[in-house]
């Protein structure tokens, strides 16, 4: 079983985009450090899922770390911020790997990372990623517990503390059809039309919606309940 685990939403400078985030409504806390890539970051909660803002703190250390990948997340940066993927958490990352490949679908070796939190603690997990796939991509990942143990995690410490309900993420794609079609065959579930020209994934969690346009990566998030946060921040916008 696959679930929406979090966005990784890029911008240029964490405390200007914390701020942003905080007069839409959020509820953003920030989270740590990532010494080996020179990043920092800070995120939305709602429980396991979540939406991460992610920036450079030390050039130099992140064009190395990043290697190949550093040209388009600094083409990002310089053009306003914005989405580059998506994290769906799973029970094994080393058995989704293995059915991955059983069914022809190219996946990376399982990595393990880590985040030097605020109080100092580090959090680690475990992660692959999709290969030869579009930029908005998912990844697949596990913090070392089951999935029912993650998510008690969670409740133990009083989340969700905003009253939202996160229903989709819209990707603009030049085919919609033929991308939730591809995403639905490497998540082993069937696609949903809602439209003449939009097609729907529905992942647990937060349903992936394909939408016509130029831009080939994640636009906007779709949240539901009151006074719902609406508006634009750094490259992704927010709306009901």
């Amino acid at each position: 079983m696959v679930q929406f685990d979090h966005l990784t939403h890029w911008v240029p400078d964490l405390d200007t985009a914390m701020r942003e985030y905080q007069a839409l409504g959020f509820t953003v806390r920030r989270a740590g450090q990532h010494p080996q890539f020179g990043l920092h970051n800070a995120g939305w909660r709602l429980d396991t899922r979540y939406i991460e803002l992610i920036a450079v703190r030390d050039e130099e250390v992140a064009r190395a770390g990043l290697g190949p990948g550093w040209p388009e997340i600094d083409a990002m940066l310089r053009a306003g911020g914005g989405v580059d993927g998506f994290a769906v958490l799973v029970a094994d990352v080393s058995a989704t790997v293995a059915d991955l490949r059983s069914r022809g679908i190219h996946v990376s070796d399982p990595q393990t990372g880590s985040i030097q939190r605020t109080n100092g603690s580090i959090g680690m997990w475990q992660r692959a990623s999709l290969l030869d796939g579009p930029r908005w991509s998912p990844f697949f990942i596990n913090y070392g517990r089951t999935v029912d143990e993650w998510a008690a995690r969670f409740r133990d410490k009083g989340y969700p503390k905003d009253p939202w309900v996160l229903q989709c993420m819209t990707v603009e794609v030049p085919d919609p059809s033929a991308s939730a079609g591809w995403l639905a065959d490497a998540f082993g579930i069937d696609v949903s039309h809602i439209g003449q020209d939009t097609a729907q994934v529905p992942l647990p969690g937060c349903a992936i919606e394909f939408v016509p346009g130029s831009a080939d990566r994640i636009t906007a998030v779709v949240l539901n309940g009151l006074g719902a946060p609406q508006g634009s921040v750094a490259g992704l916008r927010y709306r009901v």
